[in-house]
């Protein structure tokens, strides 16, 4: 007796169960994937907000000025300027009226987080520090659109690295969720947080 050969292959119900396996394993795959790469997003708009703010304490030691960080509250516009009117030095030999007096040849930098990102302020009585005068701003490529900016209270870096005062804010992704900034008075150093929901 010759029995009839069976041709290899896959049953419908047996594709039907591959297949809800491969849904089970997306659903559970992808929404993590997402997570990790918005978390990603979020720490590299903070720590660049981070270095330049470590930069406003390095621009005042290297210069002996005091230098200020400013972001916009619910905006995404930050600037490092310095925070006095400066006496830029110049050669005594040469001719002309000598030292100048004025804002101008000195470090500044601004700078925008990227679209979707936000400063939030946090621990704060909901003081503003208004806008930054414009001969602070001249130099930089969007200086008219800064000079209209409202800006948060400044967070000021004397010439010895300190900073005048603690001071803390938030970079807000479009999830509420959050990294802290905290700027120590005593030695300007400023430190990340975790990620985690906002708070206001």
């Amino acid at each position: 007796m010759h029995l009839p050969q069976r041709h290899a292959g896959y049953t419908l119900l047996e594709l039907l169960l591959a297949l809800a396996v491969l849904a089970v394993l997306v659903g559970t795959t992808v929404p993590g994937a997402l997570r990790m790469y918005q978390d990603s997003r979020l720490s590299e708009a903070a720590e660049s907000v981070r270095k330049e703010l470590a930069g406003a304490r390095t621009r005042a030691i290297e210069s002996g000025l005091v230098y200020q960080f400013r972001y916009e509250p619910e905006g995404g516009h930050f600037a490092v300027v310095p925070f006095e009117t400066e006496i830029e030095p110049t050669d005594a030999n040469a001719t002309g009226t000598g030292a100048t007096l004025g804002v101008g040849r000195y470090s500044k930098f601004a700078g925008e987080l990227p679209k979707g990102f936000t400063f939030v302020a946090c621990c704060t009585s909901g003081a503003t520090g208004g806008q930054i005068a414009e001969a602070f701003l001249q130099g930089l490529p969007n200086a008219q659109d800064l000079s209209g900016v409202s800006w948060a209270p400044p967070i000021v870096f004397a010439a010895d690295g300190t900073a005048m005062g603690d001071a803390a804010f938030q970079i807000v992704d479009a999830r509420k969720m959050a990294v802290r900034f905290e700027v120590r008075g005593l030695t300007g150093a400023a430190r990340l947080g975790q990620i985690e929901p906002e708070v206001r």
